[in-house]
């Protein structure tokens, strides 16, 4: 195979296979494009070619491999994550399966026999109506950036979005009292939003003069919020937010934290699991029993029901035998 299909058969499958043929969401499509800068850069490091030379000779399932072992090692990456990158990967492999020739085959078929790496599933983190408070009010908004930052996490919370739903809210998805958010999946959902919120969100658009397409969350210089500057801002108002809740002391709080603690805090108010599915725009509602699992105040109140003494029903005493009731109970 000649250097240089490779890099045609990788802009033919984002370009024709994903979007005009597959025509896959932006969620996907941004996590493929990642994936394959990620694999791009480590192949040509390894092999000491320019990325735009690479070709498969390179692309083998002994070098798929070292690079998702390197993810988990160099990047400390999950195993979850590990497994993402991975299944861009498989959908690529299938792609060149039916647009490449015969003596590839092979090959790309040892790429597709990578198994998924098994690993254990997390107790979800969330954080306490004390701890939410504390992180919110722990912002400054005296400045330009403390009022985006309080806007976006009490909206983060108020929610339950995705930081990638919120990161793409437009001031055309604002209504009077609710947002429409742009799920995975391309799963639309509209969810409420509390009177002080609608008020300061529709303040802040009105501040900054925004059209209907424009983005409602961006960074000083105007351009895109990223979801590394999402987690910078959120680390600098823990730390403060330390000083006054010292139970978020050596805690990992991360923007999807907000997610499970608004479905947890909706679990604990006695909302039912099918309307927190609606409301996180779950694709399963297996997804949504593990807030059950995370919730220990609930598992605490089992416990006090089975410790409870039970009442015992006094036997009745059996009814003397009639030969007419067998005779009608047999009829």
């Amino acid at each position: 195979m000649k250097a240089g299909t490779f890099a045609t058969l990788v802009q033919r499958f984002f370009s024709q296979h994903l979007i005009a043929q597959r025509n896959v969401s932006a969620h996907t499509l941004r996590s493929y494009r990642q994936t394959f800068r990620l694999l791009l850069r480590f192949l040509a490091k390894r092999h000491h070619r320019e990325i735009d030379q690479l070709s498969f000779d390179e692309f083998t399932a002994g070098s798929i491999l070292d690079f998702l072992d390197d993810l988990e090692r160099s990047r400390h990456n999950s195993i979850h994550s590990r497994n993402v990158r991975l299944a861009a990967i498989r959908c690529f492999a299938r792609f060149v399966l039916g647009e490449a020739g015969p003596d590839l085959i092979a090959s790309v078929q040892r790429i597709l026999g990578i198994p998924t790496k098994r690993c254990v599933k997390q107790v979800l983190g969330f954080m306490s109506r004390t701890e939410m408070t504390a992180v919110i009010a722990s912002i400054d908004t005296g400045t330009w950036s403390g009022r985006r930052d309080h806007l976006f996490f009490s909206l983060l919370y108020n929610t339950g979005a995705r930081v990638s739903e919120l990161l793409q809210l437009k001031t055309e998805d604002i209504s009077h009292r609710s947002v429409q958010l742009h799920g995975k999946g391309r799963k639309d959902r509209v969810v409420p939003i509390w009177p002080q919120n609608a008020r300061t969100i529709e303040q802040w658009c009105q501040h900054r003069r925004l059209a209907p397409h424009e983005l409602i969350f961006v960074n000083r210089t105007g351009g895109p919020l990223t979801r590394e500057g999402i987690a910078f801002r959120l680390k600098l108002a823990v730390a403060k937010a330390v000083q006054t809740c010292s139970s978020l002391q050596k805690r990992r709080i991360t923007p999807h934290t907000f997610r499970h603690t608004a479905a947890m805090h909706l679990l604990q108010s006695g909302t039912p699991l099918e309307i927190i599915a609606l409301w996180m725009g779950h694709s399963s509602p297996a997804t949504t029993h593990g807030y059950v699992e995370a919730d220990m105040s609930m598992k605490h109140d089992c416990m006090r029901r089975l410790n409870e003494p039970r009442h015992v029903r006094q036997k009745r005493p059996a009814a003397p035998y009639s030969q007419l009731l067998a005779f009608l109970e047999t009829q």
